[in-house]
């Protein structure tokens, strides 16, 4: 047996051969693998390496001999995803064009993975202390609101005629308040939790409007005016909702930084999400700042680049890591008038066989 995962894709990116290590990998057995479409182990696109990319900031490595190196995000048979190499060489065979996969699971490498998880979990929680204060103030308001109403509901229950509609009313508020108080800390848990990537069917715009809620005491805390602009019914991704909300919410948290400075006119973030010709999800980040340096348009990507004081530098560095484990790209440019912008393409799910995303 060959000690190495390979599996063999066709024209129709349909899988027609796995060896016994690819699914040992994956959890499959081979007969449920040939004939499956590429896009059942490689959920965002498959192993189709033509898909046109909005830009050349991916991971997509050309190698001698018209072969294709690529960091993917896989998924097992029991849904449980890890971020995968995969080394892809074209060849004929009868006069059909086959692709030929090496696949390596990049989470077995042990102590490098450990660390990039490791980092990837602290800026998380750095992220969320830069909103400490206001998801404090986000956390009063509906416990207060609780207070209030508990205080007069124990009024109208001690009256010598009870307003049974009034407490009703009293009652149904406590309740909805304890759902929009349960709601941040269940965003807040979710993000500073340590866990396995966990693959599943999104509509990214519903992944959008968590952080907007987690972000929105701190754009009112630092005068920032924010929009959201997220149409219904996206085509669904397939992706981990933690990593995809840590992306957008560094995106939003550099926005905010980039507009401090400015007048108030001027602190502005908008963020859009569109679909796109290529089976593609595009989210904008847009800011009115100073804009970018022409040579720190790349360097932003690095790893502990930063121009906050207090900063780690690994943010966009991270953001960029994961955009790219779910094949997608994350790029900067900057406005035609003032600021600039940052994006994230991702790939529509190619292998749907549920029913609505969460």
């Amino acid at each position: 047996m060959l000690p190495v995962p390979i599996v063999t894709v066709d024209q129709r990116d349909q899988i027609i051969f796995a060896n016994e290590r690819a699914a040992q990998l994956f959890g499959y057995t081979r007969e449920e693998l040939v004939g499956a479409p590429s896009a059942r182990l490689f959920p965002s696109g498959g192993l189709n390496t033509d898909r046109p990319e909005p830009g050349d900031h991916g991971m997509k490595i050309k190698v001698p001999g018209d072969s294709t190196t690529q960091i993917l995000m896989a998924r097992r048979s029991d849904g449980g995803g890890f971020r995968a190499q995969a080394e892809t060489t074209r060849c004929r065979v009868h006069d059909q064009e086959l692709r030929v996969t090496a696949i390596s699971d990049c989470s077995a490498r042990g102590e490098v993975d450990g660390t990039t998880k490791e980092l990837a979990h602290l800026s998380r929680v750095s992220s969320l202390g830069e909103l400490a204060g206001s998801l404090a103030h986000e956390l009063k308001q509906p416990l207060t609101a609780i207070l209030f109403n508990a205080q007069a509901a124990r009024k109208f229950i001690d009256a010598e005629t009870t307003n049974v509609v009034e407490l009703r009313a009293a009652l149904e508020d406590i309740v909805a308040d304890n759902c929009r108080a349960n709601d941040v800390l269940q965003r807040i848990r979710a993000l500073v939790r340590k866990g396995d990537v966990e693959l599943q069917l999104l509509d990214l715009g519903n992944v959008v409007r968590d952080v907007e809620i987690l972000v929105h005491s701190d754009a009112l805390t630092r005068g920032v005016s924010t929009s959201f602009d997220i149409p219904e019914n996206l085509a669904l991704i397939c992706g981990d909702r933690v990593q995809l909300q840590q992306v957008i919410l560094n995106l939003l948290l550099n926005a905010f930084d980039a507009v401090k400075d400015c007048p108030a006119a001027d602190r502005v973030v908008e963020t859009m999400v569109r679909e796109e010709p290529g089976g593609l999800i595009r989210i904008t980040v847009k800011d009115r700042g100073q804009g970018l340096a022409v040579d720190s348009m790349e360097r932003i990507f690095r790893p502990f680049f930063t121009t906050k004081p207090q900063g780690l530098g690994l943010g966009l560095s991270i953001s960029r890591t994961f955009v790219t484990a779910h094949r997608g790209q994350l790029w900067a440019e900057n406005n035609e008038g003032k600021g600039a912008s940052f994006h994230v393409a991702l790939p529509v799910a190619t292998d749907i066989r549920q029913g609505r995303a969460p």
